[in-house]
């Protein structure tokens, strides 16, 4: 795999120095192609050729990779070891045509119109009626569809067990409640495709992209996802149990109700991903991007799971109703996070970075925020009771209300901090910081 890209890199390291006008068809050729329906070797890649009069032309070996064939007259056509990789054969005429050894990986076979004369391998007869008739309910287990254009084909409830889809392109395709499971679709791209209640249990998706995809309550147990594009896709209520989906991206992703339970998500780009009530327990999220993440009543409560939030990416995330009591969360970064309606109590934030986030009315009693940056923080209504502020920074965070009997304020910084009707009673103060704050009382401190 690796080498793979490493050779398709150098391909297009070197196609970037050969003019454009090398890549395109051959003026000349596609002329002589016209004239004489002669033109074996040739290059005619990308060449316009819509319902061209090609009858017995001698193709063998022609470049045609891209090239418009839609609707071209090729009746008795000799294509034997012709390039028509991503060409375009839609209602192109291809009775008696000879296209043995023929690469068409990519090529658009719908309403292809071909006889029994016609020379053309089983796996794209195949390929040209699934797109043309559609495959709905067939049984094609371990079927070899690698390289295919499946593009907007009817595989609704088709078996597809085992089978070999790697490369393949299934835009726009219907799959709901197909089964792939073991299926490969390594690179494959599934691009806005209907996969609701799919069944991919173990199947390999590597690199697979599943943009936008709906992805609705799909089976994915144990499927290899890693490095898939997964953005902007619909998994609400999917089973991801023990996935891989390490380095993939699934920003913007819809994942309400998901079970990622023991699932990699080691680097994986959750960015503003809808997570709420999915559950992650004993998932690995280590060094993953949950920026702006919405993990409203997640289940978060594995030890493990939270162990392997260190490295993370959590800034503005939102952690609404979860709950967090007596987790280490020290050193993260949480700017902007929603903690509304947590339960933080026992909970240790030394060292954290929670400027601006939101904590009205959260339980951190007996919280260790030590050297704590609070910073412009929302804690309003907020039970400190007993918690350790010390070295903390709370410079223009608003406690209105909040309960601080007995928590430990030693050299904080509360500057220009709102204390209006908070409860100071058995605090414990040592070089704390009262500048311009204002106190229970509604008095502002002078500096």
């Amino acid at each position: 795999m690796k080498g793979r890209r490493l050779f398709s890199a150098a391909i297009a390291t070197l196609l970037v120095a050969i003019p454009l006008s090398t890549m395109a068809a051959s003026r000349s050729h596609v002329e002589r192609l016209k004239e004489t329906r002669q033109c074996p070797n040739c290059n005619l890649s990308e060449a316009s050729l819509a319902g061209a009069f090609l009858q017995q032309a001698n193709l063998r070996r022609a470049d045609l990779q891209e090239a418009n064939l839609n609707g071209a007259d090729l009746r008795g056509a000799y294509l034997n070891q012709a390039d028509l990789r991503g060409a375009d054969l839609r209602n192109a005429d291809l009775r008696g045509a000879n296209l043995a050894n023929a690469l068409l990986e990519g090529a658009q076979l719908k309403n292809v119109q071909i006889d029994e004369r016609t020379v053309l391998a089983a796996k794209w007869k195949l390929v040209r009626e699934l797109v043309t008739a559609g495959g709905r309910d067939r049984d094609l287990s371990q079927a070899d569809l690698s390289g295919a254009n499946l593009d907007e084909a009817d595989l609704r409830r088709t078996n597809l067990q085992g089978a070999n889809l790697a490369e393949a392109t299934l835009e726009g395709a219907a799959l709901s409640q197909a089964d792939l499971t073991a299926a490969n679709l390594e690179e494959a791209s599934l691009f806005i495709a209907d996969l609701r209640r799919a069944n991919f249990t173990q199947a390999t998706l590597d690199e697979a992209s599943l943009r936008a995809s709906d992805l609705r309550d799909a089976e994915l147990r144990e499927a290899n996802l890693s490095r898939a594009d997964v953005a902007n896709a619909y998994l609400q209520g999917a089973n991801l149990y023990q996935a891989n989906l390490r380095r993939a991206d699934l920003a913007k992703a819809y994942l309400p109700n998901a079970d990622l339970s023991f699932t990699n998500l080691r680097n994986a780009d959750l960015f503003v991903a809808d997570l709420r009530r999915a559950s992650l327990s004993g998932a690995d999220l280590a060094g993953a991007n949950l920026r702006g993440a919405d993990l409203g009543d997640s289940n978060l409560s594995s030890a493990d799971t939270l162990a392997r939030l260190r490295g993370t990416e959590l800034e503005g995330a939102s952690f609404r109703g979860i709950n967090l009591s007596g987790v280490d969360l020290s050193n993260q970064d949480f700017r902007y996070a929603d903690f509304s309606g947590s339960v933080l109590s026992q909970a240790k934030f030394n060292g954290a970075d929670l400027r601006d986030a939101t904590l009205s009315g959260v339980d951190l009693s007996g919280a260790k925020l030590v050297g704590t940056n609070l910073k412009g923080a929302d804690l309003r209504g907020a039970n400190l009771s007993g918690a350790d502020l010390s070295r903390a920074v709370l410079r223009g965070a608003d406690l209105t209300g909040a309960n601080l009997t007995g928590a430990n304020l030693s050299a904080s910084n509360l500057a220009e901090a709102n204390l209006q009707g908070t409860t100071l009673s058995g605090i414990r103060l040592k070089r704390t910081n009262f500048c311009g704050a204002t106190m229970p009382n509604g008095k502002k401190v002078a500096c």
